[in-house]
């Protein structure tokens, strides 16, 4: 659908499709977590074999097909059979990229729940996810490991295929060691140690976050050290580079400067860091700015921000101003190194 329409009829069914988004929003997350698009192949398959296999009740999964494929994910026939459309294809797990953890992860209970209290962030200027919870999210994800698992494999199958993209447009053939700080279950390091069969990496983050890094890294493992720690309190010391990937959206400017601190005293003097995020501005990406949104929900102080904004946080912190490099996905590299 797309406005412009001088009676305004266009804008209008946008509108209304913009208001009721967050029922396909929810629609595509029960079909992630049955599994559907993982179920269904290359040939049709029988809607009631499906709901057999997923647990699902025949007729509500037929309406619930039947519903996606009006907007275009999944194709319905007439024989109650169902196959893929090229949108239902992003929602498989082998998919590369891949929009089923994400589908799961935005529709997980805090996250339902979050969306819901925006009202109370607009109002008070404080995060809704601690005023609802009662904990900081980091603290509400150790207590609920199977949300906790979902948002690392969120992390780690990036819809927006981050990592690789990461890797693609940035040239790691100079560098020898690398720390992933808060790098989560090692998504990042995995596709740097695929690409760059030299490279030796540092996995660092919270123990359960770095739990699972095993699995993930599998033989890879024997290129990477990973260590559970804090990167508040310090970081491994004396690598060739530094990566905060997703990482500084996540706090308040004096936040980001005590982690830019740590990760400077860690630095040699001709180390490099390397920063991984959104930056506003660049091209007026509406997702960007749904991004900043989320940040205001879940942390004090969190925000997604402006090139300037993050020369002025490297500045304070004694890096010299960052070089911009875009990536393919909605993310790109800040490189800076101390002065």
């Amino acid at each position: 659908m797309s406005g412009g329409d001088n009676d305004g009829s266009s804008d209008l069914g946008d509108m209304q499709l913009l208001v009721r988004a967050f029922q396909l929003s929810k629609m595509l997350g029960v079909a992630a977590e049955l599994g559907l698009a993982d179920r269904v192949g290359t040939e049709p398959r029988n809607i009631g074999d499906l709901a057999n296999e997923s647990g699902a009740h025949p007729a509500t999964l037929y309406r619930l097909l039947r519903a996606l494929a009006a907007f275009g994910i999944f194709t319905l026939h007439d024989d109650a059979t169902v196959s893929h459309s090229q949108r239902s294809l992003l929602l498989r797990n082998e998919s590369k990229p891949t929009l089923h953890h994400a589908a799961m992860y935005r529709t997980m209970p805090s996250n339902w729940t979050l969306w819901g209290k925006l009202a109370h962030t607009i109002r008070t200027g404080e995060p809704a996810f601690e005023a609802t919870f009662g904990v900081p999210n980091f603290e509400y994800l150790k207590q609920h490991p199977e949300e906790a698992k979902l948002f690392n494999s969120f992390m780690q199958f990036s819809p927006d295929d981050r990592q690789s993209a990461v890797v693609d447009a940035y040239d790691f053939s100079a560098i020898a060691t690398i720390v992933d700080v808060g790098g989560g279950n090692g998504g990042l390091v995995v596709a740097l140690l695929q690409k760059y069969p030299h490279l030796r990496a540092v996995l660092l983050d919270q123990e359960n976050a770095v739990s699972g890094a095993d699995k993930v890294l599998g033989p890879l493992i024997s290129r990477c050290t990973v260590e559970a720690g804090d990167f508040f309190v310090g970081a491994p010391a004396g690598h060739d580079a530094y990566i905060l990937s997703q990482i500084l959206h996540d706090w308040s400017d004096e936040q980001c400067l005590r982690i830019l601190a740590v990760c400077r005293a860690a630095m040699r003097a001709d180390s490099r860091l390397l920063v991984v995020e959104r930056v506003l501005g660049l091209d007026a990406d509406p997702i960007d700015y749904l991004s900043d949104i989320e940040m205001m929900l879940l942390f004090p102080g969190a925000s997604e921000r402006t090139l300037a904004e993050y020369a002025q946080l490297f500045s304070a912190a004694g890096f010299a101003s960052p070089r911009l490099l875009r990536t393919r996905s909605p993310f790109s590299i800040l490189e800076t190194r101390p002065v």
